[in-house]
């Protein structure tokens, strides 16, 4: 396997963790337009038992296809989506979704289960949470598996907790997982930094290294002299490079920051032109490749994925049970298949009524709501699945956010509410601020500056609150509009202006 570019950054084919490869007309099969009649599934896609094989698997939403991973004594069901990116695997998947389990070795069961939560982070939980040891292991795990999505992704987000690292350090731990991104911040530290190396650093960083930070040092302190002879000259006028003398003094401080910012800049660009630095080569794991084998270990209690919830939704919406922790749900033909943590509660949705099943094979049979339709199904989906490492980036619009925001408030998803609400908050300001103050109620937003200034635009538009306005947007934020428009009519008023009506 070749080594990794340092471009994490860089776009990457589109990959979902939950999603599968259709066509585009199962795309237009599954639009989300308010105007979508009956639902209909791709032709070919499996049936399951009992009643189940009315509906057939959603092309987007079945997970079921799982390839077994064995690291150490430890056996994991990885998610079919996960490895299809696979440089290695990619191609092959078909070989391994049968009883055996592949083999990985190079990497501990540790770095094989942060990479697995970090690739099951979602943007309506965040990722914030995730430790440096987390982000480490799961660009090991990916890096082994050949997947630099999630690679690139979480070498990313590991870049801010590197930088409070020292920087040898730091150097030390982007060579061991071979990014080069990792690279430049350290030795631009390094060589910005008044010490120059003692024999120990030499030591640490090996001869053709020192020698390049020396190189980049003196370079750096040229420029610094020039950069701060330049910057006197410029700004204070009786200075000791022939300008007129003032008894105006130069602003030290503001000088230093000058300096200082010139030097960063300056200092990466240096690094990167120093390949030895920038581009060292970097050493293959050596590990032994994959093997499909017979597995020989215990299931993961998490990542054995068992707490899969089998949806299928029809005319009549029911959640049915397949064997002891999965659900079925239908809508309208299709077959819905996600982890329960999905849905934070385990019951999924509260107002579900439980009755006992007829079929032998069923457990509990509960009932959804017959009044929610299957596009608002599929956009509330849509939101609980979105990843943070998915290119291009997930975006709605406004009316679809909240009907997702309807859905997470009525289904009790507390984080879907929350972050619908700040997707809503930063990125539909231009909406009307009735609706947008009725999302605001719908989802019993907390008093923030965002909030403030719907109050002080409604309160200063032409014509007072209908009913229906004050309705929408629910006495509390219909008190601060008044408010505010009161003193809005009065400064009018003062100022002899009569068209605010």
């Amino acid at each position: 396997m070749s080594d990794y570019d340092d471009s994490y950054s860089e776009p990457d084919e589109v990959m979902s963790y939950v999603s599968t490869t259709f066509s585009e007309a199962d795309v237009r099969s599954l639009s989300t337009g308010p105007g979508l009649g009956t639902l209909t599934s791709p032709v070919g896609q499996y049936p399951v038992p009992g009643e189940a094989n009315k509906g057939q698997k959603h092309p987007k939403y079945y997970l079921s296809n799982f390839v077994n991973i064995q690291v150490k004594n430890m056996l994991y069901r990885v998610p079919h989506t996960i490895l299809q990116q696979s440089e290695i695997f990619g191609t092959n998947l078909h070989k391994y979704e049968a009883s055996g389990a592949l083999d990985v070795k190079g990497i501990t069961t540790q770095e094989m289960e942060a990479f697995l939560d970090v690739s099951d982070a979602r943007l309506v939980t965040g990722d914030d949470h995730f430790t440096l040891e987390q982000w480490l292991g799961a660009v090991a795990t990916a890096d082994r598996l050949g997947i630099p999505r999630i690679r690139n992704y979480a070498a990313g987000k590991a870049q801010p907790a590197l930088n409070r690292l020292d920087p040898f350090e730091c150097i030390d731990v982007a060579t061991k997982y071979r990014v080069y991104g990792w690279l430049l911040q350290p030795y631009a530290r390094i060589c910005e930094r008044p010490e120059s190396l003692s024999p120990a650093e030499m030591a640490r960083l090996g001869l053709e290294r020192a020698s390049a930070v020396c190189r980049v040092r003196e370079k750096l302190f040229t420029y610094k002299y020039q950069s701060t002879k330049s910057w006197i000259a410029t700004n204070w006028p009786g200075n000791p490079y022939g300008r007129s003398s003032s008894s105006s003094q130069p602003q030290w401080e503001q000088m230093e920051e000058t300096i200082r910012a010139q030097q960063a800049t300056n200092g990466l660009n240096l690094v990167q032109g120093e390949a030895v630095l920038s581009r060292p080569t970097f050493q293959s794991p050596g590990a032994e490749p994959p093997v499909y084998t017979v597995p020989q270990g215990k299931p993961h209690p998490k990542y054995w994925q068992t707490d899969l919830r089998e949806m299928k939704v029809g005319s009549a919406v029911t959640l049915r049970s397949f064997g002891r922790s999965s659900r079925c749900l239908q809508v309208q033909n299709s077959l819905y298949q996600l982890p329960i943590r999905y849905f934070e509660r385990p019951d999924l949705l509260g107002e579900i009524p439980a009755r006992r099943a007829s079929s032998s094979h069923s457990g509990g049979l509960l009932t959804l709501p017959q009044d929610v339709p299957a596009y608002e199904w599929n956009i509330f989906l849509d939101i609980l699945t979105a990843r943070p490492f998915d290119e291009p980036w997930f975006e709605l619009v406004f009316w679809q956010w909240k009907i997702g925001l309807r859905l997470a408030v009525r289904f009790g998803h507390d984080s879907a509410r929350r972050y619908i609400l700040d997707r809503i908050a930063g990125e539909c300001a231009l909406e009307n601020p009735i609706d947008l103050l009725e999302a605001a109620e719908l989802a019993s937003a907390p008093d923030s500056p965002w909030l403030q200034g719907l109050y002080k635009a409604l309160s200063e538009r032409k014509g007072s609150l209908s009913p229906e306005d004050i309705d929408r947007i629910g006495k509390k934020a219909t008190a601060e509009v008044l408010k505010l428009r009161d003193q809005y009519m009065w400064s009018a008023g003062q100022k002899g202006c009569h068209d605010v009506f």
